[in-house]
């Protein structure tokens, strides 16, 4: 049976920064912080793991979340209990180069130790299959963690490595289908940009380096073994809480400039831009559609908004939702993924392409990422802005919606801006 006991932290900030220092030397390592920043989740080490199958993913996880809140033997309220993890965006095309590894279907961890921060206060959760080592949860923690390993900054030589030429001719290919099938309204086609260091890449540094650049946006991070996937994400695909839900739809970008009155003409170009209008009205539609079989009301605000990151801002609707009781927080995420803003309209006809265009499979980037409580709340965000990082290589992925009216050329800019946040982290 899983037993579960809760410790109220005090932890100072070199404390905090020296266990994670240490976690991150474990297997498994996850981080889920919302974009508020009033909310985040880290796990440090496994009492279970669960790895689905494409096919039937989100039910496969329900049913795990469903057996480990059978086995819980625990006074700890099991709101303060999640599993943290990311599904896999699509099944890998026959011709697609996977570099994913162990996280190419999707991976799930329920933390060995489980640290949930809120604006009231920060707890530890201590979970076991067995007996507790001792009766103070802190020794355990302590007892479980590596020792402090000794890492030197290094001034890095990076390579990067991109297929922008053959990219773009696959965005032309897709926009004479878009001319010329009218059924087909939107593709999102993503390519990749490959950085190599000739020293491996220290994960620790990554991470501070995550939240010191990149506010109002996710952190996702999960580490298996030497494969770490880190997401700073603006994307919430659903937040649920009992019977209320939470989205977005988010689609079409515009740069960010230092100066304020320069930034703002550039929001206001992008909210008149009939092209990037376009993009994300079909996926207001989509998300509309997807959402009015199981719920009892929806409200969808209009005119769009603009949503803002370091590097770039995009137009945004948030759309909220009663659930219909028979639904839960893994039946919402297969309703809505893949949302047009990641994959496509209709995603019947836009998903072959995308397998059969990318040359390397997506794997978690674009894929729903996020936690799930026993208590059935929870939120998953759309895990773009995002790399796989494995010793000395970090694999980059952006992605651009194309429609009927894209130009290839501004596509292949508009992604290499997409590039930044995590070119930021490695340099």
């Amino acid at each position: 049976m899983l037993q579960a006991r809760k410790t109220i932290l005090t932890w100072s900030a070199t404390q905090w920064h020296d266990y994670e220092q240490r976690g991150l030397q474990l297997d498994n390592y996850a981080v889920f912080e919302n974009a508020a920043g009033s909310l985040g989740w880290i796990g440090f080490g496994a009492v279970a793991t669960y790895t689905p199958t494409a096919a039937n993913a989100f039910t496969e996880v329900a049913a795990w979340l469903t057996q480990l809140q059978a086995e819980l033997t625990s006074v700890v309220a099991p709101q303060d209990i999640a599993i943290l993890g990311g599904f896999s965006f699509t099944a890998k095309g026959a011709q697609q180069q996977d570099a994913w590894g162990a996280l190419a279907n999707g991976y799930f961890v329920l933390p060995r130790f489980l640290v949930k921060k809120t604006a009231a206060q920060t707890v530890l959760i201590e979970l076991t299959q067995a007996e507790f080592a001792t009766a103070d949860s802190l020794a355990d923690f302590e007892a479980f963690l590596p020792p402090l390993a000794s890492e030197n900054p290094v001034a890095r030589a990076l390579v990067q490595t991109e297929q922008a030429t053959q990219w773009q001719q696959a965005v032309t290919e897709v926009v004479q289908q878009l001319q010329t099938d009218p059924q087909l309204e939107k593709v999102v086609l993503a390519r990749t940009l490959q950085v190599s260091s000739q020293q491996p890449f220290v994960v620790s540094q990554l991470l501070t380096t995550l939240r010191q650049t990149h506010a109002a946006v996710y952190h996702l991070v999960l580490k298996v073994a030497d494969q770490v996937f880190i997401s700073a994400t603006p994307e919430r695909l659903v937040a649920l809480k009992g019977r209320q839900l939470a989205t977005a739809a988010v689609a079409g970008t515009a740069p960010r400039a230092s100066d304020p009155v320069a930034d703002e003409a550039l929001g206001a170009a992008l909210l008149r831009d009939a092209k990037n209008r376009r993009e994300q009205q079909i996926v207001v539609t989509a998300i509309r559609q997807q959402l009015q079989n199981i719920t009892t009301t929806l409200s969808v605000p209009t005119p769009p908004r603009l949503l803002k990151s370091q590097q770039v801002q995009h137009l945004y609707t948030p759309i909220t939702a009663t659930l219909q009781a028979s639904v839960d927080l893994f039946g919402v995420v297969a309703a809505l993924h893949p949302t047009p803003a990641l994959g496509g309209q209709p995603a019947a006809l836009a998903l072959p392409l995308i397998q059969r265009l990318e040359p390397q499979y997506r794997g978690l980037f674009g894929a729903p990422f996020g936690y799930a409580t026993l208590a059935g709340d929870g939120e998953f965000a759309v895990a773009i802005r995002s790399m796989l990082v494995q010793q000395k290589t970090a694999l980059l992925f952006a992605g651009a919606g194309i429609v009927a009216a894209s130009q290839p050329a501004v596509e292949v800019r508009e992604t290499a801006l997409k590039f930044e946040p995590m070119l930021q982290l490695l340099k």
